[in-house]
């Protein structure tokens, strides 16, 4: 069997590499993992750390027993970047999550807490359905890891049903709602 790429995330560009993967551990019941290779989304997987002899790497496997929580055909034009970042607080001396973004129609940024963000702006956007996938696990100035978010477009798969979309999208948003609240 061929080995899906998509799911190995190489860390030779995070310099806390154990530090990244612990970050990452903290999402996987938060965020589905999209693989384009296979056009699928992930909901429910496991993470391993894999020590390679410096070709360390975050290993996703998704649970072949729950098929039910992996959703087939999701084009690759339907996951879009949110320039969205999702960091720890520690990196500003807080607690929590926090979530840096751009002002709409301008070239500046904003950084808030993750539940004031969710608040004010990502609860209203139109069906804003954060996902990862590979290449989003990033290190701010070799300090702290962070997340930079992708978003599921449902208007970009009109190949799946009406009923198939509504799953996704509920299975995205009550993932992402555990952290939020």
């Amino acid at each position: 069997m061929e080995t899906n790429t998509d799911l190995r995330w190489g860390l030779k560009h995070i310099i806390h590499q154990q530090k990244a993967y612990d970050y990452m551990h903290q999402f996987r019941d938060v965020f589905c993992v999209y693989s384009e290779s296979v056009c699928q989304l992930y909901s429910n997987y496991r993470l391993h750390y894999i020590d390679g002899l410096g070709e360390n790497e975050i290993q996703i496997l998704p649970d072949e027993q729950a098929w039910h929580e992996t959703f087939d055909s999701v084009r690759g034009e339907a996951v879009r970047p949110s320039n969205i970042m999702l960091f720890p607080g520690e990196l500003l001396g807080k607690e929590g999550f926090f979530v840096r973004m751009p002002v709409k129609g301008d070239k500046k940024w904003v950084t808030m807490p993750l539940s004031e963000a969710f608040d004010r702006v990502l609860s209203k956007k139109d069906s804003f359905l954060p996902l990862i996938k590979k290449g989003d696990l990033r290190e701010f100035k070799a300090r702290s890891p962070y997340l930079h978010l992708h978003w599921l477009d449902l208007e970009r798969m009109s190949n799946l049903s009406a009923f198939q979309r509504l799953d996704i999208a509920d299975t995205i948003l009550s993932r992402f709602h555990e952290i939020v609240r």
